[in-house]
């Protein structure tokens, strides 16, 4: 039983963190009280407690919002980085999925070097993958494709390494069993692994989508078509032009943030989980 002084220790300590959290979120409430107002409002409300209070619902309350969506490519700039999202996260969790139980529970020649290598992988600057990577899809003639930019983000030794120290705790006889029943190792894997990983399964896919949303840098390099663009570059190129305004540019920026925090808000204890599973001792 919790003494009184460790509940008002307890209290105090959350009163605190969301006291603490308000800070962290001033930015976020700023912008999206913002988001609303003309240009004039915001600069005249930017030295008061008025910047982060939104303006009464009325006529042209979504007027930024409404500009953004039907007079730039905004919403095809989300929905092509939704489909790549979808796509990439089902190929990641199939191959690095794959390559996890690979490691963890088949024996193969060399198998601790290949873990070995994969782990050393994860300290290689992203800047030298990046650059390996255009040059093989350049060389392949994939450059400004779909498949040029999925196929060099599909394996991703993190999530193999995720995959892997999961599926090494998960009881050989429930394989054994399984083979009496005649079911091999990949029918094994899909079937019975992987409803026994959601926790895992979840993380791995929160990372992918929050990986492709983010990502600028790759994209950049693989499309020139405006038909192909993700969020990210569609933000940078709307934020960039002359005619956009402040409260433009500040609604566009909300709509990028928000499928991260809604994302991140309904999945943030799996990825909790899935991460400290991953230091479980080994079985």
């Amino acid at each position: 039983m919790r003494t009184k002084q460790q509940r008002l220790c307890n209290r105090i300590l959350v009163a605190a963190m969301l006291v603490l959290s308000l800070f962290f979120l001033f930015p976020v409430i700023w912008m999206l009280a913002n988001s609303f107002k003309p240009d004039g409002a915001i600069t005249a409300d930017m030295n008061s407690i008025a910047a982060f209070i939104p303006p009464l619902p009325g006529r042209g309350f979504f007027a930024n919002y409404t500009a953004i969506l039907t007079s730039t490519g905004f919403v095809r700039y989300m929905a092509n980085t939704l489909f790549y999202a979808a796509v990439l996260i089902l190929l990641g969790i199939v191959v690095n999925g794959l390559a996890g139980y690979a490691l963890a529970k088949i024996p193969f020649p060399f198998r601790e070097q290949w873990l070995l290598v994969i782990m050393m992988l994860l300290i290689v600057p992203t800047e030298t993958v990046i650059t390996i990577h255009f040059l093989i899809i350049a060389k392949a003639g994939l450059l400004n494709t779909v498949v040029g930019y999925i196929l060099p983000m599909i394996v991703n030794p993190f999530n193999i390494f995720l995959f892997r120290q999961v599926f090494v705790n998960l009881p050989d006889d429930v394989y054994e069993a399984a083979q009496l029943d005649y079911c091999g190792p990949v029918k094994y894997f899909f079937t019975m692994v992987l409803p026994m990983s959601k926790t895992v399964v979840a993380t791995v896919s929160v990372f992918t989508f929050l990986n492709v949303w983010n990502d600028y840098l790759w994209p950049s390099l693989v499309f020139t078509s405006s038909d192909l663009l993700t969020a990210q570059i569609g933000l940078n190129s709307i934020t960039s032009n002359d005619n956009t305004t402040m409260g433009q540019t500040l609604a566009v920026i909300t709509l990028v943030t928000i499928p991260v925090i809604i994302i991140y808000s309904l999945f943030s204890r799996q990825i909790v989980e899935g991460v400290t599973s991953t230091g479980s001792k080994e079985g």
